[in-house]
């Protein structure tokens, strides 16, 4: 993809606002020479203006990929994690706003004291005895302290933290994004690891049958040992072949299965087959314009919500240099006993105080947190202007992958349709005697090469449709109860679900 970013000219921008204390988004953007269409979009259609979709799972027309990601979005470890970090953010929202607000305390103390009073006579014990006094003393009071916002430094840091939250919120809807879109990859995957596994089989049991006929021959004396050593060869082949893609198999299930978070136990089924979304045709991608990625990729949003968040930020840590003034109060009320404590206001004792200050010397250490906020607003401004970049990228990946994906998917169908009809006419020939088992193991090698290419074509064009949705940040539903039974497969086992059997083993 062209690099529009003009580094230079974003650097420019951010030295000529040094006298500001904020990064205005727009002007970093500004600096990028976004274009008015996509740059691929040219090779597919003259431009469009709506977005591709308004719910892309809808588009695949995959019920069982939709109850996947249902699945994914509610048990994925990774996505509760994100979830819970959200949360814990909205939190400390509360505990910078609180910095706004006046505290209020209160104060329960009592002493009990005891001293000698004076000496009596007593006549009971015809002695002399000592009278302690017994004084006790209980105090009741509030205080009340409230630094006042004069310069706005306390609600830029809440206006902040809630831009942080925000761009948390915004985390998480770009980490469901790409938790569905990964959801439908590692299913497709799978699916295609199944395709390719049983097009080993065939491969395997036409092998079989080569070596048994040519065994035959050569017992009747029609094929000489080169042929059956030849197919042997040929088989053992296919069978090291048939081993891998169990494996991957098995690997492409377990990748699904800790998305789902469930256990990886290899043990889920895959699809029948692979589903192929439609063609674009020209003026019908509606992939919209590039300006249109600021509004609609929750990344892309959320590194916008940081840089106002830097900026105030920034702000907040200038006017610390500013003075402060402070309001702290204290009322008090007096008791001789625990139970005569009444908190009366006109008699206690109230004192309000206003107190200002202004940080002279400190080390520098004002001057330097306002520098190292000022800088940090800067690399934030700098990772908002990487982020539209590769956001632009990723989309005109997928569209450029859209033609090249396309024009390959149907050269491998020819070729996987000329390869299949050249076996089956190569075979008659061998029966037939007419040619040697050289060009008939040929011709079945080809025809199995032209059939995986083509599976794997297939595979890749469908996953590039789902990483042009993942990059334009297109919106999907999925259904609040996916603990409905899907449909069944072929073999009447549950897509998307646990099978009886593991996945490599033959059916």
């Amino acid at each position: 993809m062209a690099k529009w970013a003009r580094i230079s000219g974003l650097g420019t921008a951010l030295l000529l606002t040094s006298a500001c204390v904020s990064i205005d988004p727009e002007s970093v953007s500004s600096n990028i020479d976004t274009p008015p269409s996509w740059a691929a979009l040219s090779s597919i259609e003259s431009g469009a203006t709506t977005k591709v979709t308004d719910d892309w799972l809808a588009d695949l027309q995959d019920p069982i990929v939709t109850m996947l990601v249902a699945e994914a979005i509610t048990n994925n470890n990774d996505l509760a994690a994100t979830a819970a970090r959200v949360r814990a953010t909205r939190e400390r929202v509360g505990i910078t706003r609180a910095q706004v607000l006046p505290t209020l305390g209160g104060s329960l103390s009592g002493t009990t004291s005891k001293t000698p009073a004076g000496v009596v006579f007593d006549q009971n014990k015809n002695q002399n005895i000592s009278t302690p006094a017994i004084n006790e003393s209980f105090s009741l009071g509030f205080n009340l302290s409230w630094e006042l916002d004069v310069w706005g430094r306390l609600t830029d840091q809440t206006r902040a933290a809630y831009l942080g939250a925000e761009a948390a919120r915004l985390d998480l809807a770009s980490t469901q994004l790409s938790i569905a879109g990964a959801t439908a990859q590692a299913f497709y995957a799978l699916t295609e690891s199944r395709l390719q596994r049983q097009l080993s089989e065939r491969d395997v049991g036409t092998g079989e049958a080569n070596l048994r006929i040519i065994e035959r021959r050569y017992d009747r004396g029609i094929s000489s040992s080169l042929d059956v050593r030849l197919a042997r060869s040929s088989l053992a082949s296919s069978q090291a072949t048939l081993i891998a893609r169990q494996q991957a198999e098995q690997e492409a299930a377990r990748r699904l299965e800790v998305i789902l978070g469930r256990y990886p136990a290899a043990a889920i089924a895959a699809s029948e087959a692979l589903p192929q979304p439609a063609i674009f045709q020209a003026g019908q991608t509606g992939v919209g314009t590039p300006s249109d990625i600021l509004l609609g990729r929750p990344d892309v949003i959320a590194a916008e919500r940081r840089l106002k968040a830097a900026g105030l930020d920034a702000a907040a840590a200038r006017k610390a240099l500013l003075p402060s003034i402070s309001l702290s109060g204290a009322a008090q009320q007096f008791a001789g006993g625990l139970d005569d404590i009444a908190f009366d206001w006109s008699d206690s004792q109230r004192s309000l105080t206003a107190s200002l200050f202004q940080p002279l010397f400190q080390g520098g250490r004002l001057r330097a947190q306002a520098r190292a906020a000022r800088n940090d607003m800067e690399a934030v401004a700098f990772n908002y202007a990487s982020t539209m970049l590769t956001a632009y990228e990723e989309v005109e990946n997928a569209l450029a992958a859209e033609r090249f994906l396309t024009a390959q998917y149907e050269a491998r169908k020819i070729a996987f349709e000329e390869a299949e009809a050249s076996e089956d006419l190569t075979e008659r020939q061998y029966l037939s005697g007419t040619t040697n088992i050289f060009n008939l193991i040929s011709a079945q090698q080809r025809r199995i090469t032209a059939e995986s290419q083509y599976i794997n074509a297939s595979r890749q064009r469908l996953s590039n449709r789902i990483n042009l949705y993942l990059a334009l940040g297109a919106s999907f539903e999925v259904p609040e109860d996916f603990s409905l039974s899907p449909p069944l497969n072929g073999n009447g086992i549950q897509l998307g679900q646990t099978q009886p059997d593991q996945v490599g083993d033959p059916s």
